[in-house]
């Protein structure tokens, strides 16, 4: 049994549990490669117009998987919490996939709080799915998350201590999915990687600390999960940088109203708004993200002399 997982989405959030839960349990996994212009088109191909490029890259790389695996895993989750909420896009990416691929065997369970389905619910789910047994899946989830955990703190930690040290420093306000995608935030991190700018991520943080400032902050007005954490992740950043820069996709509804929201709360530092479709636009990224570092420079930043 080789179970296939997509590289897109929500993979970049859970990716560490869900590997770590198929290796304690014996089970092959394959992961697609980085997105290319062939998955992009795989995607844009097999989407309608106005699904958001994130979810068009998914797309492209469960065709890719198709024929490389026994099951595809695309799990439906709906929530984590109540007010905990996954965007439309995200947890109905099951039906889409099962509408779009009617012959893909697809490994699947739902997770909704609301409906008392738990997230280890799922995985005992998954794991009887499978043929192991309901102790065999839980002992295997609970390793599972204690890893995913610890691997996160970890860099929380050294994110922390990034911070603390001296040079020209970003924060990344972006879904993860789309910072860490080839085609779509790679691109800006690898430009600041290689002009020596330090980058911290604004998802990078305490999931609990980041939703109780959000809340102190905008009340209970944030439905998105995600967007709450990442709205208190920069709570928590954006004093220790010297700009931050959002990216996201075209159209993504909550994006284009945090995003904007962003910018009229922050006043005193610089902010660049990248929005990435199935466009190739990478020169134009490039021009942008090196007039964005001279402007920060220009104004005396990272020589730790503070904010404006």
């Amino acid at each position: 049994m080789k179970i296939g997982i997509p590289r897109a989405l929500l993979y970049y959030y859970h990716e560490d549990l869900w590997l770590n839960f198929f290796k304690n349990l014996h089970i092959e996994t394959i992961v697609s490669p980085e997105t290319n212009k062939d998955i992009i088109k795989k995607g844009v191909n097999n989407s309608i117009d106005e699904g958001c490029f994130s979810s068009k890259i998914f797309i492209g790389h469960v065709e890719y998987m198709l024929d490389k695996c026994d099951m595809i895993f695309v799990p439906r989750i709906e929530n984590s919490a109540i007010r905990e909420e996954y965007c439309t896009r995200i947890f109905g990416l099951y039906d889409l996939v099962r509408n779009t691929f009617p012959n893909a065997k697809l490994l699947h369970a739902d997770i909704n709080y609301l409906y008392r389905k738990r997230e280890s619910n799922a995985f005992l789910e998954i794991g009887q799915t499978l043929g192991k047994t309901k102790e065999e899946s839980l002992e295997a989830y609970k390793k599972a998350m204690l890893t995913a955990n610890n691997l996160k703190e970890d860099k929380i930690l050294k994110q922390e201590a990034l911070l603390n040290g001296d040079g020209l420093k970003i924060l990344i306000f972006s879904h993860a999915y789309n910072t860490f995608d080839a085609s779509i935030g790679k691109v800006v991190t690898d430009f600041f990687a290689e002009n020596n700018i330090k980058i911290a991520y604004a998802d990078l943080v305490n999931e609990k600390k980041a939703r109780a400032l959000t809340k102190d902050a905008y009340g209970n007005r944030i439905y998105w999960k995600i967007t709450a954490e990442l709205m208190g992740g920069a709570e928590t950043y954006k004093d220790r940088v010297d700009g931050i820069v959002l990216i996201s996709t075209f159209p993504c509804g909550p994006d284009s109203i945090f995003n904007e929201l962003m910018i009229r709360i922050v006043k005193d530092k610089p902010i660049l708004s990248l929005v990435f479709d199935d466009q190739d636009a990478g020169a134009g990224i490039q021009t942008r993200l090196e007039s964005f570092v001279d402007i920060i420079t220009a104004a005396g930043r990272g020589e730790g002399n503070g904010g404006y």
